[in-house]
């Protein structure tokens, strides 16, 4: 586990200053406190901050193969590494460390990009081709870890993070205004956006190739996904085998292994498989709130914890350290990123950091598992389609539009007319409607945004037309809202603790197996994710799998209309705030006003509109982000 940054000029024998190097690596320090090392030569520097977990002493990067003429930096896991070896070597592949690293130079050199696609983990690595001169990035098939890019004229700058990037001097900051219509939309800037104009990320499952003459993406995972004529039976054994095997694979590490555990099912099948399988204490923890909130996980992950048998621990924030980490949250994410549950995260890292240096998560089961509300709409929603158009029309969809938008199961149920899966699955995700945004944006923005998002979700639509709707969504779920939003503050939050957070549920073999599955196995009823709940009742005790699912939130709307209320006001409507720049304070001040005054719910609303002003002021405002906030 890694920070990597770099440069490539297309000018040849052009210096890269030793000073921005060196400025570059400090800003990505807290993902790899444990060794630093760099490649500089003609036009290319290459260089990594390293968390070392396999390989100890043999894996420091930059990292080439037998004769120098390929280098790699490399942030991630490769859990598949000793089969790939194997395979290597039997093919006269010489290896010289025991590093997972060194696989990926020898899967290029045998395979070329297309070796990519053998690789089951989670990646961003930079590898430069020094006979081709040729850059090539990658980024793991479901964008676990991050990688951005800023490309202009004869410049290439990379990192795992963009501070890394907005170091360079010569490398200009603004806002987006088409990113920031889908960061509005979404909560979220999906890719190859972020909200820094110019500055990208390469998509999950890409491959960026970058020559003297230009770059060009390509897409080296396109999983080849069917449907195994299988009983119900067959299909419970193989995912059970398929889970066991994901959760051992990556627990691959030469230092201890603990696991973020909730009180749903999913971190506590990988917290129980983790315990029987690692021969040695499991450390599992769990963070909470002060005060009377409802929805507290402490209580619930303290009691499985109690079942597994693992050494646990708990971290409690209140409103006061939420809002004071908020700015410094904001920092390390680098691109706003409007989920609250981003800030526990950090601090159930930071937790966790005492004690081990990677630990396993249950993200990742809920997508391919249809865990959401969402997923019940698609899954019934054919036979609200199926009815006549004039009871539809007459009965059933005036009773629909009578619902409000802000409930997330409402939501879904409110697009169930719309006939194009692709139109309804895009609306499904909006946060921020077309009619409140067409009030909220200055004149002038309205002039320079771009409405149509179904071109993002299409792409990923499209791979999966062949399977049913529900496994349709599922799978765009997984590549879309998960890579760019979930994922990636969980990848940010934990790294800034300097901490590993490996999702076996995202084990690429077992996705295979998952979103292939038949959709009856994974609604039946009204309950979600079946199948999985009746594989795990081979680990778990009936206590946590009969548990009413609560979904992890936060009390930010409790805060909102307590602590927090003058907070809104203070921070959004003042003069010279980036809200100022580009929305209608009018109409901002009335949402606080609704919101705080329980007239209309604006939660998620104002938490995005309070994430982009903190990023406005730390990243657009501020000349250079080289604070380390820890």
């Amino acid at each position: 586990m890694c920070g990597i940054c770099g440069i490539y000029s297309k000018k040849v024998n052009q210096e890269i200053s030793p000073n921005l190097q060196s400025a570059m690596l400090w800003a990505i320090r807290h993902r790899g406190p444990d060794d630093q090392g760099s490649l500089t030569e003609q036009n290319i520097f290459l260089g990594m901050r390293r968390l070392s977990i396999i390989d100890l002493d043999g894996g420091h990067q930059p990292m080439s193969n037998e004769d120098g003429s390929i280098w790699i930096v490399f942030n991630g896991e490769i859990y598949n590494y000793k089969d790939l070896r194997a395979t290597l070597s039997a093919k006269g592949h010489v290896f010289r460390t025991q590093s997972d690293t060194e696989t990926i130079i020898h899967a290029y050199e045998e395979w070329g990009i297309d070796g990519f696609a053998r690789l089951n983990g989670m990646y961003g690595f930079a590898l430069w081709d020094r006979k081709r001169k040729e850059l090539v990035l990658a980024r793991d098939p479901f964008g676990v870890k991050p990688l951005y890019y800023f490309e202009q004229h004869d410049r290439f700058v990379f990192g795992s993070e963009i501070k890394a990037i907005l170091v360079d001097p010569d490398v200009p900051r603004s806002v987006d205004s088409a990113a920031l219509d889908q960061f509005l939309t979404f909560s979220f800037v999906p890719s190859p956006r972020t909200l820094f104009e110019g500055i990208k990320k390469v998509p999950p499952g890409y491959a960026l190739c970058v020559t003297p003459e230009g770059s060009r993406k390509v897409r080296f995972y396109r999983p080849k996904i069917t449907t195994p004529t299988m009983s119900g039976p067959e299909w419970l054994e193989a995912l059970q085998d398929g889970i066991e095997k994901a959760i051992v694979r990556q627990m691959v590490a030469d230092v201890p292994v603990g696991v973020m555990l909730s009180g749903g099912i999913d971190s506590a099948t990988v917290a129980m498989l983790a315990r029987i399988h690692s021969g040695q204490p499991i450390h599992s923890f769990t963070v909470g709130f002060s005060g009377d909130f409802k929805k507290n996980e402490l209580a619930q992950g303290r009691r499985s914890a109690e079942l597994i048998g693992t050494t646990h621990h708990e971290v409690i924030i209140s409103a006061n350290d939420f809002m004071e980490f908020l700015p410094k949250a904001i920092w390390y994410l680098d691109e706003p990123i409007a989920s609250p549950a981003s800030l526990p995260t950090y601090w159930v890292s930071k937790l966790a950091r005492e004690y081990v240096k990677v630990v396993l998560t249950g993200q990742g089961a809920d997508e391919p598992f249809a865990g959401y509300a969402r997923h019940l709409g698609a899954y019934y929603g054919r036979w609200f389609r199926m009815a006549p158009e004039f009871v539809r029309k007459r009965f059933i969809s005036p009773f629909i539009n009578r619902l409000p938008r802000t409930e997330r199961f409402k939501r879904a149920v409110r697009t169930l007319d719309i006939s194009d899966p692709v139109t309804r699955l895009t609306q499904i995700y909006h946060i921020f409607e077309s009619e409140l945004k067409q009030r909220l944006y200055r004149s002038e923005l309205l002039d320079e945004i771009d409405t149509n998002f179904e071109p993002i979700v299409r792409e990923w639509w499209e791979d999966a037309k062949h399977l049913s709707e529900l496994n349709q969504m599922a799978y765009v779920d997984a590549r879309f809202s998960l890579a760019d939003n979930l994922l990636l503050y969980g990848d940010k939050m934990a790294m800034a603790a300097s901490l590993e957070a490996r999702v076996p549920f995202l084990d690429l073999d077992l996705m295979l197996l998952v979103e292939g599955m038949p959709a009856k196995y994974k609604i039946r009823g009204l309950t979600q994710k079946y199948l999985l709940k009746k594989a795990v009742a081979k680990w778990l005790p009936p206590e946590i799998i009969q548990r009413k699912k609560i979904g992890f939130e936060t009390p930010v709307d409790q805060w909102f209309g307590g602590e927090l209320r003058s907070y809104l006001s203070d921070l959004l409507l003042r003069h010279g705030s980036g809200c100022s720049l580009f929305f209608n304070l009018k109409e901002l001040e009335r949402m606080i006003t609704d919101h705080t005054n329980k007239h209309r719910d604006y939660q998620r609303h104002l938490f995005s509109l309070i994430t982009f002003e903190l990023w406005y002021q730390t990243f657009i405002v501020n000349p250079i982000p080289t604070t380390d906030y820890r």
